[in-house]
């Protein structure tokens, strides 16, 4: 017999022992339960540690006249020739059906620079470290995969384009789709809440997989768990997980690990299997026989939500556990002046839908530009213009299109898919950029976005005609008894449809707002003595002169604003002895402030 010695740490990267013996092979497992009808398991006298626990040794051997591993036994009557193998296994006489390595043949199957990978029954074609395949033909667009984890497939011949695999349809071995060719794996033990010790044991390894897998729970589909999942779970001993996150859509087929609990040991089993995320948020996996018993692929229960996400969402999660839909497309960009939306050339495309046909609400409105990875369509921030509509509340304005997206056979008889989508600007002021936002979405197919806040200035003028200001941000020095002018504008694209208020306006001696005292030149937007107002809530201006009391030599004069829509409501200030405040759909702004103003006798 011969004796093989090994070490506690190569017992950890080797999940099973083979024993051979004459003719006969045998397999160390933990329990007898797991050999094959036609082999025979003897228990060694021996036992093995590792940490606190103690397990005894079972040896599977394939009894007289079958060959294999203990854990499958061939006939060797009936196989004699390899009649009992399946496609990429050949026949040994001595172990039985074993795994052919196609990447050591005399003709490797992968063109170079691609890397030949062997896999259980199979092999894939992987691009070179560093080299991501994105080199297409000269003339032609890029072919190769979109991620570092993605593969290419041969099928005979003929190179797979990214994305396909060489499956066998109507008997014929052809690249084709995954996400197209698959089987419907819809076994609910496989879920993450089944406790194998309760409900039965089973293992993958017996299991004669062929191509592609599609997992469901009932007739809801799911996915693998992306997070550690407990011993006995699964409706097996051993659940296997994906140790790294799904693809994304356009990723291609990408080559990823998956992982089996033991011993409290999350990746104490590591193999490799392919995945496929699918246009229709779910993923279809290329599974192979795990090493040993019992071992079986999980169907993450919690990932049942994500069949509920709309055509152009994807399922995202913060913490592995908890998923959500969230909507991929559209890109929303809420600008000062213009409305932009960008539709990915990988979703569009993936949906049927070409990116390149759209249009606004107006059909006439379809300049679009091609950004590489998304095309672009922009409307200016107007009323009516490509049939925009402006709708207004106290707080905010809200500007809505819709954008048609035809299907790619062309618009002649086809029906396109609405995306609804609005940009929503808060009527205060600040500085703002354009900048792209994640949009909130609270229909099915729409997108809504936040837009930069309007921008207020106030300037002081030498002048009672308001043409000639003081540089902004500097100090002004007045003779004693001067007026002052003061002007204030708002930067605000519908300019006939809001109009700026002066509601409070006041002096202190201080640069802040809520310094006291204060010396009121408006309040609730009615002048006092010896203040005029020259416009206010008229237009996106407002003006007014004073004379100041007092014996201040620094001053700072600060205004307090609101934004009103005159299509809703009356914006004109109206003032009575009591000082009352019109009523009146106008939103607060940002209040300004100017300063310091300097009193002098004289100017010399």
């Amino acid at each position: 017999m011969l004796r093989l010695l090994m070490t506690s740490e190569a017992l950890m990267l080797l999940p099973f022992l083979l024993v051979m013996t004459g003719d006969s092979s045998g397999t160390i497992l933990s329990s007898c339960e797991l050999c094959h009808e036609k082999a025979t398991c003897l228990v060694s006298p021996g036992e093995r540690q590792r940490g606190d626990a103690f397990t005894a040794q079972f040896n599977c051997t394939c009894r007289e006249g079958f060959v294999g591993d203990g854990l499958t036994c061939y006939d060797l009557k009936i196989c004699a020739g390899g009649s009992c193998c399946r496609q990429g296994y050949r026949w040994s006489s001595e172990l039985g059906c074993v795994d052919v390595d196609e990447c050591s043949l005399p003709e490797p199957p992968c063109s170079p620079p691609q890397v030949c990978e062997n896999t259980p029954g199979s092999f894939h074609c992987q691009g070179p470290p560093g080299d991501d395949l994105l080199s297409g033909p000269p003339s032609g667009p890029p072919s190769g995969p979109l991620n570092s984890r993605s593969v290419q497939f041969q099928c005979g011949s003929t190179r797979c384009p990214v994305g396909e695999d060489c499956i066998s349809v109507g008997g014929t071995s052809r690249c084709a789709d995954p996400c197209q060719h698959y089987t419907a794996l819809k076994e609910d033990w496989r879920s993450t809440t089944n406790k194998g010790q309760v409900n039965g044991i089973h293992c993958d390894r017996n299991v004669n997989w062929q191509g592609w897998y599609r997992l469901f729970l009932g007739n809801t589909s799911v996915q693998m768990p992306e997070k550690c999942v407990g011993q006995d779970m699964c409706g097996t001993n051993y659940p296997l997980w994906l140790s790294s996150p799904h693809p994304q859509l356009g990723d291609g087929v990408v080559q990823t690990a998956v992982c089996g609990n033991r011993y409290s040991d999350c990746c104490y089993y590591r193999q490799t299997i392919h995945v496929k995320a699918c246009y229709g948020n779910y993923y279809v996996y290329k599974f192979v026989s795990p090493s040993t018993c019992n071992m079986a692929y999980c169907a993450d229960d919690n990932t049942k939500v994500c069949a509920t996400c709309g055509v152009f969402d994807v399922c995202v999660t913060n913490n592995k556990v908890n998923w959500r839909c969230v909507r991929k497309v559209p890109e929303l960009v809420c600008g000062r002046s213009f409305l932009q939306v960008g539709l990915s050339k990988v979703y569009m495309e993936t949906a049927g839908l070409d990116p390149f046909s759209a249009h606004m609400a107006d059909s006439l409105c379809s300049d679009h530009q091609d950004r590489n990875v998304s095309v672009w369509y922009q409307v200016e921030r107007l009323e009516g213009r490509c049939g925009n509509t402006l709708t207004t509340n106290v707080t905010h304005a809200v500007y809505s299109n819709t954008l048609f997206v035809y299907p790619v056979d062309g618009r002649n008889d086809s029906q396109p898919f609405a995306i609804p989508f609005s940009c929503v600007y808060p009527l205060e002021t600040e500085s703002s950029l354009d900048v792209p936002i994640i949009p909130y979405l609270p229909t099915d197919h729409g997108a809504v976005g936040v837009g930069p806040k309007a921008i207020a200035s106030m300037l002081l003028y030498r002048h009672s005609n308001f043409t000639d200001p003081f540089p902004a941000f500097q100090p002004v020095t007045l003779l004693v008894g001067s007026a002052l002018h003061v002007g204030v504008s708002v930067e605000e694209s519908e300019v006939q449809r809001f109009v700026v208020i002066l509601e409070d306006c006041f002096t202190t001696g201080s640069a802040s707002y809520d310094a006291l005292p204060r010396t009121y030149l408006i309040q609730d937007r009615c002048p006092l003595t010896q203040v005029t107002v020259e416009e206010s809530g008229s237009s996106l201006r407002a003006r007014f002169s004073a004379l100041l009391q007092g014996d201040q030599l620094v001053v700072f004069v600060h205004c307090s604003l609101s934004l009103c829509d005159k299509t809703a409501s009356s914006c004109t200030p109206v003032c009575s002895k009591r000082r009352a405040r019109s009523v009146s759909t106008s939103t607060p702004l940002k209040p300004l402030t100017i300063g310091p103003i300097t009193w002098v006798q004289s100017l010399e």
